[in-house]
This record gives structure tokens, sequence and C-alpha cells, in this order.
């Protein structure tokens, strides 16, 4: 029986299951009618999770408010002398009094006393609580708290998808969500929406878990890359959603109905969504993985594949898998290269998602029409997706990343650096402003697209997922960062959220110097084969294009 040598041995390899199982998928039609099928309800998933994302770059938007502090001209003041108010000045925190004789008085807004700028029919948590002023920091915090509960649902959901199986936390986070957003509908106060606001992030980020591993599992690993690059099409299409609900409804509330009810139309994925192959043969559920297999070649009209099948059965049966060696979180810093690896790319996803999240959250109030602003924004990042597909297959890796990386800090440095107003010329620079910042949106985008296929053939097979998984909680860490980087700007100067942004892109660019090139290679598949390079052969792979 053959078994896994700690890292560094030279003889530690794949396991012949993984091989075999590999050779099983892709007998049962690589992309038949069942796997298709499969593939796009489960993109379908990414919908609910993207508008929970991003909503708050319109629940949190800042709106231009006035303070009302006083309504009547004449007041009583001071030692039961009447004064009478010559003048009044509306500020955004406070009323300006002109009384006669020169005497002068400044009253803070009270809840209630502030009138905001609206169509009449928008609504945000910030005009229905008046977060602002002293109460204007609750927006970001809002966003943070949502992102610490993602946090918290990829460290919780990654342990409960490998133990109790991909589909049914698929299915329960799937579901979860439309009670809570309902729940988030009729919130009677701040605190509530933020408590459910957290509780919702876990159950998305967990619906994020399982839906890319059940699609990982699903494909042989040729068809991977182009899997992953629609799924994040799906994404882009639903951040384009996201700016048509919120220009059509306005109101944050029905907002929120009618980004939570659509995910009970899915009730039927719990007759239609079958278990990862891999996950049951691995833990022994044999009898349920026949079936499938069965399932699966009547549906595509395929043969029955039995010598795959037996073997894979004798394999699992002799507990071949248990015998390998388990790697920890732990094995990402035990040797150099790797360590190094690790410590580039968890900068480079931390980097991008404040980036990304900072921008989006950012763009809904700079300059001009913020739902015209965010639709721009979502329609370039949806080109930078469609791009990437072509980039995936026919760019080298490194090339592609420092490339976006760089116009992403060129273009986010410039957009915060151009001085507001018109020019002699009659020009908006604050537009032109907003112009660059969308095209840093882009190349953010296709930034955050590459990196996720980058990351897998940058960390050999034994630790991919490990190494993946500690990559997305930078992630999150990032997007628990971002609203609070936008904060800056009421602190110090507007432009300075997206400089901070810019400088961090050009440190991606750096860091992504100092890593391999991977486009068309042979991938590692132990930690031994990248710590010792002469131990893998950089001969090209035929790289899968079709679907």
């Amino acid at each position: 029986m053959a078994t896994m040598e700690k890292p560094g041995a030279t003889n530690d390899k794949v396991s012949p299951l993984s091989v075999k199982m590999d050779e099983l998928i892709g007998e049962l039609g690589k992309t038949g009618r069942f796997q298709i099928l499969v593939f796009i309800l489960l993109c379908f998933n990414y919908c609910p999770l993207v508008f929970n994302h991003v909503i708050m770059a319109f629940f949190g938007a800042r709106i231009t408010h006035t303070c009302h502090a006083v309504g009547n001209i004449s007041f009583f003041f001071h030692n039961s002398i009447n004064k009478t108010v010559i003048g009044q000045e509306y500020g955004e925190c406070d009323t300006r009094l002109f009384l006669e004789d020169g005497v002068n008085l400044t009253l803070d807004c009270k809840p209630g006393q502030w009138t905001y700028d609206t169509d009449g029919r928008e609504t945000t948590i910030g005009t229905e609580w008046d977060l602002v002023c002293d109460d204007d920091s609750l927006r970001s915090l809002a966003t943070t708290i949502y992102f610490c509960g993602v946090m918290v649902g990829g460290l919780l959901f990654g342990y409960l998808s490998d133990r109790f199986g991909r589909r049914p936390i698929m299915l329960a986070t799937l579901y979860a969500p439309v009670a809570i957003g309902l729940g988030i509908h009729f919130v009677p106060s701040y605190t509530w929406f933020v408590c459910l606001r957290f509780v919702e992030g876990i159950f998305l980020q967990g619906l994020q878990i399982s839906t890319y591993v059940l699609v990982a599992e699903m494909f042989v690993p040729g068809y991977r890359s182009l899997a992953g690059a629609i799924l994040e099409c799906f994404w882009g299409g639903s951040v384009i959603a996201v700016a048509a609900l919120a220009y059509l409804i306005r109101d944050w509330r029905y907002i929120q109905l009618a980004i939570s009810i659509p995910s009970g139309l899915a009730l039927f994925y719990i007759c239609v969504i079958p278990e990862s192959l891999r996950w049951m043969i691995m833990h022994g559920r044999l009898d349920d993985a026949e079936k499938y297999v069965t399932k699966v070649t009547t549906f595509n009209r395929k043969v029955f594949p039995k010598e795959s099948w037996a073997s894979v059965r004798s394999m699992t049966e002799d507990k071949e898998a248990s015998s390998q060696q388990q790697y920890t979180f732990t094995d990402l810093f035990k040797t150099p290269q790797i360590r190094k690896r690790s410590i580039l790319l968890f900068y480079i996803w931390f980097a991008v998602a404040v980036g990304y999240y900072g921008l989006t959250f950012k763009i809904t109030s700079l300059a001009g029409n913020k739902y015209l602003n965010f639709f721009i924004g979502a329609c370039v990042e949806m080109l930078a997706y469609l791009m990437d597909i072509y980039i995936m297959v026919k760019v080298k890796r490194r090339v592609a990343i420092i490339s976006f990386a760089l116009l992403a800090a060129v273009t986010c440095i410039i957009a915060g650096a151009l001085p507001p107003g018109e020019t002699d010329s009659g020009v908006d620079m604050t537009l032109v402003s907003t112009g660059f910042a969308i095209v840093g949106r882009f190349a953010v985008g296709g930034l955050f697209s590459l990196i996720f296929m980058y990351t897998s053939e940058v960390y050999p097979t034994v630790i991919r997922n490990i190494g993946m998984g500690t990559c997305a909680f930078w992630t999150r860490v990032g997007g628990v960062v971002a609203p609070q980087i936008n904060r800056l700007g009421q602190h110090t100067s507007e432009a300075a959220p997206i400089i901070v942004f810019g400088v961090m892109t050009v440190i991606v660019a750096v860091a992504t110097f100092f890593l391999p090139e991977t486009h068309q290679r042979k991938l590692p598949n132990t930690i031994q084969e990248v710590e010792d390079p002469a131990e893998i052969t950089p001969t090209p792979v035929f790289v899968e294009t079709r679907m």
C-alpha cells in the first residue's frame, strides 16, 4: 500500500485514487448534459451572494443632508429677553442663527431634524436612522460587520463542508439567507440591522465555498479554469443587476426583499443538485456514489464505466486515501519557497480585495449620478471577466496580473490626484476623476478573476485547497478593511482612499515579479517539486477551452 511521505521527500506523489477519480469523471462525460445543467444552476448561486456583498454601496450611500434645527423665526433667549432671528444658515450638522444686536447662535441637529436630498422615494439606512454627522461612521461600520460575518463563515463552513458534504451545506446556506433577508426587511433599528447582516454574511460565505467546491469537483482539471471564469461572469452580471434593482426600486427595504426572495424559487435544487462524487468516494459512501455514476451516465447517454468504477471502489475499500499524510495550514510556512509564495499571495489577495470592495462602495459617492456610475463600473467589471476568459488561455499569468495591477495603480492615483472643479476650458475634472476611478474598477475586477486561477497553479496539489482557503480568508480581511479606508476621505481628503488603493496595487505588481510563471506549465504536485525546480519539467500542457 502506497504511503505519503513528509514534505521534502522525493517520492511524495499524487494519490492514485485521485488519478482514477479524474478518469472516472472524464468517462461520465467531461461536459455532458448533466454537468452543464448542474453547473448553470450552481452559477446562479452567485446572485444572492453578490447582491449582498455589494448592496451596501446603496444601503450605506451618503445622501446630501441639511440640518433644520429651528423652524420658527423667533424664540426665547437668555434672561427672558425676546430676540428676533434675522437670518438662518442651514449646515449639514447644525443650524446657525443670526440674531438682532449681532448675536449668533449655533444649534446642533437632533434626530428627525435632518432633511435629505432625495427624489422622494429613495431611502437608505442613513436616511432612516439619521446616520450622519457624529453617527456617520455607522454606515461603513455596517459593511465591516457584514464582512466579519463572511470571515466567520469561511472558517466555519469550510470545515462543515468537508465534514457533512457539499450539497447539504450548499442547500442550507442558500435557503437560510431568504429568512434572514426577510427579517432584515422588517428590522426596527440599526442594531438589529447589523446583527442580522452579520449572520447573513456567515451563511453567504458558506454558499460561496460549497458552490465553488461543487463546481471544481464536478470537472476534470482541464475544464476547471473555464468553469471558474464563467462563474466570475455570473458575478459580474449580478453586480450589473444590483445597479438596475437599486435604480428601479430606490427604497432600501424593498431592495432587500428583491435580493432575498428569488433564492426561495430554487427549492427544486433539493431534487436536482447532487452531492460531489469525489466527496462521496473519499468518505466511503460507495453505494451512493455508484447510484450517482449510474444517474449521470444514463442522463448523458453514456455506457456505465465498469472498469474505472471497479478500480475506484477497490482503492477506496483498501483505504488507499487514509494512508496519505494529512497536510495543514502550517505546511504553508515550513519550507522556504512555499513560505515566500504564501506571504506574497496573502498580500496580493488582501490588496486586491481592498481595492475591489473599496472602489465598489466608493463609486456611488463620486461625482456624477451614483446609479449610472455604479452601472458603468459593473459593466466594465463584466468586460474584465470576459477578457479574462481569453487571457487565461493566451497570455502569461504574471504579465496579465502585473498589467492589470499597474493599470489599476495608475488610474486610481490619477483619479485621486486630479484637482476638483472645472478647468479654464470648462472641463469638469471631478467627472474626469470618476472616469479614471471606473477604469481602476475594471482593472481590479480583472485582477480578482485572475488571482483565483493563478493561486491554484502556484500551490502544489497536496496543499492547493489549504492555500486557496487561506488566501480567501485574506480576501475577507480586505472586505472588512475597505470601508474603513473609505472613511479616510472624511478625515483627510476625498482623494485619499483612491490613492491608497492605487499604492496598494503598485505593490501587487512588484510582489508578482517574485512569483513563478505558470501559464501552460506542468503544475507542481508536491512540495518537493516547488522547493527543487529540477523535480518539475516546465513543458507546455494542452489547455481545454471548450465547454
